[in-house]
């Protein structure tokens, strides 16, 4: 397949202004205590609760909260350029480039999903896009790792930072704005194939939108980092269902797999093959019988095993993007066992990200929530308005 021209291109949009940036920007929710979460929601500036899904925001309102921020100081205009943008932890420091992406290349198959959308989460994304016609929460891609490139984004770091911050979470930010030869130089580097890592939804819903609107050069904001700079973690499946009858479900998986009740802080997967289980109360460790995984690599990832060997014959969940009594809860250092009030819980082991591309290369894709790619990009750190392709 030939190459799609202008892959990724300098644009034009919003960042934080200095001492603005951990107001701005909105971490995932799951990682703010209930304190955090109110004073966001009070904070005239928060992009999340301004301008996000849940807002309800018109183009209009968009549009005037972009304004009258940029004149207060809050907001800077950039670009067109392209951002060199460092996330960092106590555990690890991931840097990478924002710019435009060519939803060409999407469409073409040359960014390449790993994972299942669902359907309503899609729809209310693509609504929401046709109804403020902002970008405020950049999807996040990987590239196979090149020296060349991440030389060229290290050499940006050497500076100073346009803007640096902590936000609520505790992670720390900073972006350089780079433009001219040198944002072209940048874009040039980075070539097809690219894998999703996080927003799916976004990314699909821009090109439903974009299809419709008959937009051909239509363009979205994306962040890229190099794949040996990612960590993953998983998310834990959460079933809602007092009719389960916990005795038979232990019993069943004693039966056929290795299951070992344990302490609650020992309920979690230390390898592939293994799962963290809670089940009414009560904590197990489970072993999978070795003769009953494949050999097929896509078959035998364990988002699938827990499909195919549990989900399925023991709670009849056939479909992890339709059933109503599961939810997803991601597996964060902040998160906890029993957060979730739900009958039964189970926690995979995290794929690697070496067989994450390799289903996205054969492509197929993984149930929903079947990765939690970090560094992902937070809601507010980069603004651009939809009708500026």
């Amino acid at each position: 397949m030939a190459p799609v021209p202008s892959l990724l291109k300098p644009f034009a949009g919003y960042i934080p202004a200095k001492g603005y940036g951990h107001r701005v920007v909105g971490p995932p929710t799951s990682t703010l205590t209930s304190r955090q979460r109110e004073d966001a929601r009070l904070d005239p500036v928060s992009f999340r609760h301004s301008l996000g899904r849940k807002s309800r925001r018109s183009h209009a309102q968009a549009v005037e909260w972009l304004a009258r921020w940029r004149d207060r100081g809050v907001l800077s205009e950039f670009g067109p350029a392209v951002l060199v943008y460092r996330q960092a932890d106590d555990d690890l420091a991931a840097t990478g480039i924002i710019a435009d992406l060519a939803l060409a290349a999407y469409d073409a198959g040359q960014v390449k999903p790993h994972e299942d959308t669902i359907d309503k989460t899609q729809r209310k994304m693509a609504k929401y896009v046709r109804t403020t016609r902002i970008y405020g929460n950049p999807t996040a891609l990987a590239y196979r790792p090149d020296s060349e490139v991440n030389g060229r984004l290290e050499k940006h770091t050497e500076r100073k930072p346009d803007t640096r911050f902590a936000s609520a979470d505790g992670l720390s930010h900073e972006l350089w704005i780079v433009s001219g030869d040198e944002a072209e130089d940048l874009c040039e580097g980075i070539d097809t194939p690219l894998y999703i890592t996080d927003g799916h939804h976004r990314l699909a819903a821009a090109s439903a939108v974009a299809a419709e609107e008959k937009r051909r050069k239509a363009r979205i904001p994306v962040g890229l980092f190099s794949a040996d700079e990612l960590r993953v973690s998983a998310f834990a499946r959460c079933i809602t269902d007092p009719s389960i009858k916990a005795k038979a479900v232990v019993a069943r998986l004693q039966s056929e797999h290795n299951l070992v009740e344990v302490a609650e802080a020992d309920a979690r997967p230390r390898q592939r093959n293994e799962f963290g289980i809670r089940i009414k109360g009560r904590h197990f460790r489970l072993e999978l019988d070795r003769q009953a995984i494949p050999d097929d690599l896509y078959a035998a990832l364990d988002v699938n095993l827990l499909q195919d060997l549990i989900l399925d014959p023991l709670f009849g969940i056939a479909d992890e993007a339709k059933d109503k009594r599961l939810s997803f809860v991601a597996d964060t250092p902040e998160s906890k066992i029993d957060g979730s009030k739900a009958d039964v819980w189970i926690l995979p082991f995290p794929a690697a990200v070496a067989d994450v591309m390799a289903v996205a290369n054969s492509g197929r894709v993984m149930p929903p929530k079947s990765t939690l790619f970090t560094p992902k990009l937070p809601s507010g750190l980069v603004i651009r308005l939809l009708d500026e392709d």
